[in-house]
């Protein structure tokens, strides 16, 4: 055999073992980020109900059932207001949790005087599915509650939008859609996109390059979990959108980089405000500044509802 050929024969190899490797590690990324099971119902999930949570969980709330377009079960939490009300206030979780840990945000809200709706994602709670949205998927699935929500208060509904983390990038792409009688919405540490979260994600978690694994992830991702992570961007959704945004995040915020901030209110067309919490870290600026977050919060969506 000559030397041309054992080359051909190891570069063939190498390159075969790199494509294995490269699906092996894709495959990994996936299921540890996407598949129900993995790294996301091990954060929040399981943890006891205590505080605002407890709370929340003792409230005359009723179960709310709806069937996503592509066939889940997904499940909601509603909280009427104690006098009523056609202003209703949608709160959405982050990655790793659920509906039933949004008590201390479900309480800004219902204090202020709204009904709210906490759904659960799809693979999150009580929802079904077996591969988190990351938002984007979730997106139509959110415009499914706000229909019904909708229905509910018939001519006179109006609907705020509130999401922490995951549920933040949730609430931007979902204003992407136009969603009907939305007068407001409010993100915290939201990302702008889901790949850019991947790639630091996999830099700050494992100390690995994000090519090609991620781009590996996003083949199996469009094939098991029914979308192109690649098309989640805040600056697609948020340009078709004149909903008032509120954009808040901690700057210590190191799981969601403080610089998403910025490219989302760039993104973000006006009117829109800013506050970034000093020296908060991931999701914890209502820790941090608790008087100030539901004073803000609450002024804002007062400012905007009818």
């Amino acid at each position: 055999m000559n030397g041309k050929k054992i080359i051909k024969i190891v570069l063939i190899s190498l390159l075969g073992i790199f494509i294995v490797a490269d699906l092996a590690g894709g495959s990994y990324l996936f299921n540890y980020a996407f598949k129900k099971g993995g790294y996301g119902s091990t954060t929040v999930s399981n943890k006891p109900l205590t505080g605002n949570n407890k709370w929340f969980s003792e409230q005359d709330q009723q179960i709310w059932t709806e069937k996503s377009k592509d066939g889940l079960t997904l499940k909601a939490r509603y909280l009427p207001a104690t006098k009523k009300t056609a202003k209703t206030v949608v709160v959405i979780h982050g990655y790793g949790s659920a509906s039933k840990h949004m008590g201390s945000f479900v309480k800004i809200f219902h204090d202020a005087g709204y009904n709210v709706l906490a759904p659960d994602n799809r693979s999150f709670g009580m929802s079904g599915g077996e591969y988190a949205g990351y938002g984007w998927k979730d997106r139509s699935d959110i415009m499914e509650w706000i229909s019904r929500v909708n229905k509910l208060n018939g001519k006179k509904s109006q609907i705020g939008l509130y999401g922490i983390s995951m549920g933040a990038a949730t609430v931007m792409y979902t204003l992407g859609k136009q969603p009907k009688n939305v007068k407001w919405a409010i993100e915290d540490c939201g990302y702008s996109t889901i790949s850019g979260e991947l790639n630091y994600q996999l830099k700050e978690m494992f100390n690995l390059p994000s090519f090609p694994l991620v781009q590996t992830a996003a083949i199996y991702s469009k094939i098991f979990a029914g979308y192109n992570f690649y098309e989640a961007n805040t600056k697609n959704t948020l340009k078709k959108s004149h909903v008032p945004l509120f954009l808040i995040h901690g700057s210590k915020d190191t799981f969601v980089p403080t610089s998403n901030i910025y490219t989302n209110y760039k993104n973000a067309n006006d009117p829109k405000e800013m506050w970034i919490v000093k020296g908060a870290e991931h999701g914890k600026s209502y820790n941090k500044e608790t008087r100030n977050y539901i004073n803000k919060t609450t002024e804002f969506a007062a400012k905007y509802f009818n």
